[in-house]
């Protein structure tokens, strides 16, 4: 399945007419789901997905499929209930009543009629809607979502099965990718990527913003006006984010066919108080997800190696000379070799991706037992010196 995701413009009609629907689906999940529940604590009896279809059935103020999605929605939330349970998960999430935040799509489960896709789209008992089909669309369409966002703004996303998209060219090049808050990707290459990094350009504006909301009151046209222009802000931080990702994905996908990163643990990064800011910000867990995405799709490969000492020992001699995170330059007194410190940690991920395990562990600079001029390349076999030699 591949979704596309365009913008309409309803009238002002068409987007009461959807509000409307999205609230009467709303209402409609919740007694559902009370019923689900009181009949399981009196019978202890679980309605399955077709007892709530049945209970659906008849109703004329809302589309049948869309109302039917409703009970599938309240099937797959107790699926998903159950599943953390068996992972052991500690938020278990047990299936919740919607309010009108919370609630804010209606979907077809099937297409009646695919013929008017990509050209104009029709939502029964909506009408026919604006929308801009900035991309062609590919395969058979399947499903149709209507989504209203924070931001006052309407899109549609179809679902298509069978695409035919042109997979993306890429070569048989290998590449180390260093990760940072400075340089956000440094390539064993050189290269160089810096991230926009727009909720520090933001921030201001979103504190104004969000002090004028916290002083309005609560149901005026002051306050909804001002929720919008904030999450607006928000959706321009998303927006900017989401777009940097996927066309640096790309430039690495075309130029490299196997990437190698290090296997980070992001949440352990974000505990740290003086950069959980600065980590969320650049969305490092979201850009590795779509960058493995691409590669996939291209038939490429991401290939995650063990960080520890990546940005400490030297990519030339393998000696390790310690510094602390401020130190941006490499120095190392062995051999000499004075790079980027990211630089050297993408040449490092690099040596340690293709020979498929940890660099040979070596004493610390200054060290008495150290073996002086032994260096790093010496340590490896013979097979694994000619696989890197080519990058060497």
């Amino acid at each position: 399945m591949k979704a596309y995701k365009y913008r309409i413009y309803p009238t002002k009609e068409q987007a009461k007419a959807v509000d409307e629907t999205m609230e009467k689906c709303r209402l409609l999940y919740n007694e559902l789901l009370a019923l689900k529940k009181e009949t399981y604590k009196k019978d202890g009896v679980d309605l399955s997905r077709k007892d709530l279809y049945k209970q659906v059935k008849g109703n004329r103020e809302i589309y049948s499929q869309a109302s039917q999605n409703v009970a599938d929605r309240i099937n797959k939330a107790y699926q998903n209930f159950f599943t953390r349970i068996k992972r052991g998960e500690k938020k278990k999430g047990f299936p919740r009543f919607k309010n009108y935040e919370t609630y804010n799509s209606i979907t077809l489960p099937q297409i009646t009629n695919t013929k008017n896709i990509g050209k104009k789209t029709y939502f029964p008992k909506i009408g026919w809607l604006n929308t801009k089909y900035h991309r062609q669309i590919t395969g058979v369409a399947k499903t149709l979502t209507v989504k209203k966002t924070k931001s006052e703004k309407y899109f549609v996303t179809i679902c298509c099965k069978k695409t035919t998209d042109k997979p993306i060219k890429t070569t048989n090049k290998e590449v180390g990718i260093d990760l940072g808050l400075n340089n956000f990707v440094a390539t064993s290459e050189g290269e160089f990527f810096e991230h926009p990094k727009p909720m520090k350009q933001l921030t201001e504006t979103r504190k104004k913003l969000a002090r004028r909301f916290s002083k309005t009151k609560k149901k005026s046209n002051n306050r909804n006006k001002t929720r919008v222009k904030l999450a607006r802000v928000d959706e321009k931080i998303a927006n900017t984010r989401n777009d940097f990702g996927w066309k640096l994905c790309q430039t690495l996908i075309k130029k490299y066919g196997t990437i190698y990163v290090e296997d980070l643990n992001i949440k352990g990064m974000q505990k740290n108080h003086y950069l959980a800011k600065a980590i969320a910000d650049v969305s490092l867990g979201d850009f590795l997800q779509k960058l493995s995405y691409k590669a996939e799709s291209a038939r490429g490969q991401v290939v995650k190696v063990n960080p520890k000492n990546t940005s400490q020992k030297c990519s030339e001699c393998g000696r390790i000379v310690k510094k602390e995170l401020c130190i941006r330059t490499h120095k190392c007194p062995n051999c000499s070799l004075e790079i980027d410190r990211d630089l050297n940690a993408a040449r490092n991920i690099l040596i340690i991706g293709r020979i498929g395990q940890e660099l040979p562990k070596l004493k610390p600079d200054g060290d008495e037992a150290t073996t002086v001029g032994t260096s790093q390349w010496q340590a490896l076999s013979t097979k694994q010196e000619a696989s890197c030699e080519s990058w060497r």
